[in-house]
């Protein structure tokens, strides 16, 4: 069974697709294919091809990409919009809070898979990466702006101190030598072993 809608999303026009088992029959369990930055629900095709004899397989379009309507204008994408719009796409294409689906994201798409993940525990079945940046430490770093304050209180108290007119010198001749490339006449064997 393959089914295409068009549900309007936060004002949008969203294009969904559906492939395979109707969800919610209890005959397949439920996968959401999300594209990465510039990309459509098609990319997906061979996939789906594979997955959708075994699996209902729910792909869509990210507001301004394929068959969906454009962003609306001054709206920024944050990773909590994302995962509710994975949420309303699952609830649209059938595939509603009681069953746990497996969310695929391939590249900018893994971060929204995995807000969608962290954020909805209890409708996620699986989370899979597909050539996808992954935050080691998903802390919040400091404000870049309190870390440019700090850095230039530190400059001006070194400048201060006379440091710079100190070291400076013997520091740049330090960096020229050790970034000097190897090869002939700078002591380095230029193919080593």
């Amino acid at each position: 069974m393959t089914s295409v809608a068009f549900v309007r999303l936060a004002g949008v026009p969203h294009h969904i697709r559906v492939d395979g088992p109707r969800p919610g029959s209890g005959t397949a369990p439920v996968c959401l294919l999300d594209v990465g930055l510039g990309m459509a629900w098609f990319d997906w095709d061979p996939v789906v091809a594979l997955l959708a004899p075994h699996r209902t397989v729910v792909r869509f379009d990210r507001p301004g990409l394929g068959l969906s309507g454009p962003a609306p204008a001054r709206a920024w994408p944050t990773l909590t919009g994302e995962a509710d719009r994975i949420a309303r796409v699952l609830d649209a294409a059938g595939a509603g809070a009681g069953t746990p689906v497996t969310v695929v994201g391939h590249s900018l798409a893994g971060f929204h898979c995995e807000a969608f993940a962290r954020l909805y525990p209890e409708r996620t079945a699986g989370l899979v990466l597909v050539d996808s940046a992954v935050e080691e430490d998903p802390r919040p770093r400091r404000a870049p702006a309190l870390r440019n304050a700090a850095t230039r209180a530190c400059g001006a108290f070194l400048a201060g101190a006379g440091l710079p007119r100190a070291l400076g010198p013997l520091l740049r001749r330090t960096a020229v030598r050790a970034a000097r490339p190897p090869g002939p006449g700078n002591g380095a064997d230029p193919a080593p072993y």
